[in-house]
């Protein structure tokens, strides 16, 4: 039997996106939600935000606000709401993820 040389099939930037994101989800610590995204920026705990693509625009600009305060990288995720709520193993909806251990994950690289 002879192996070819196949091309490598290419991911594209959601799968590792998604694939990190479940991979805080399983070994760091996290919280989801614009309340709890909010509480963990004020108290400075936060490593990553990561904001759906129909979060509303004034909820966005506040985050973002308390993110540049408090010097966090923010990720623009390109899917919705209910993309984000899948991607982190839930079964609901969510705007925003808040990484505050990113465990075994390189996301803060990605981002």
């Amino acid at each position: 039997f002879i192996a070819l040389n196949m091309p490598k099939k290419s991911k594209s930037k959601v799968d590792t996106i998604n694939s990190k994101i479940t991979l805080v989800i399983k070994s760091g610590k996290y919280a989801v939600g614009f309340k709890q995204t909010l509480d963990t920026l004020r108290q400075g705990r936060s490593k990553l935000i990561v904001i759906s693509s129909n979060c509303p625009p004034i909820g966005r600009a506040e985050l973002e606000y308390y993110a540049m305060l408090s010097k966090t990288p923010v990720h623009q995720y390109s899917g919705n709401n209910l993309d984000l709520g899948t991607a982190c193993g839930k079964n609901f909806r969510t705007s925003v993820l808040s990484v505050t251990d990113i465990g075994d994950s390189e996301i803060t690289s990605s981002a």
